[in-house]
């Protein structure tokens, strides 16, 4: 999809705009007139990755044999510090990264205090 694509072009700007869509639609879902709220907008692709993440062809997840066993957690040596992504557990891919942040935040509070901070901003 992404490699006859040039960064910078009318092209790959519609292209980035039109694969954002669905994610922003869902988040408008979510959090009903958060579209107005944006102040700054960065919409990545494939190609954002292979640039500034150093990822081959924008690819996701670490580069670790199944070999090497289980991913690391969010904790870190560092107090503090978390860890989450793609490069942690439970590793590749949009949803395992989002629950590598959700595990993050259950380092620094309860799943009982998330839901409270979710029903204090009206999120079912």
């Amino acid at each position: 999809l992404w490699a006859n694509v040039e960064r910078g072009t009318p092209e790959y700007e519609a292209l980035k705009r039109e694969r954002a869509e669905p994610l922003l639609e869902a988040v408008e879902r979510a959090v009903p007139g958060a579209r107005e709220s944006i102040e700054l907008e960065l919409i990545g692709s494939p190609l954002t990755h292979a640039r500034f993440n150093r990822r081959h062809n924008g690819t996701y997840g670490p580069f670790m044999p199944a070999s090497a066993g289980m991913l690391p957690g969010a904790s870190t040596p560092v107090d503090g510090l978390l860890c989450c992504g793609d490069s942690t557990f439970p590793g590749i891919g949009v949803p395992a990264a989002a629950a590598s942040g959700c595990a993050a935040a259950n380092v620094v509070m309860s799943v009982d205090e998330h839901l409270e901070a979710l029903k204090a901003m009206r999120i079912p």
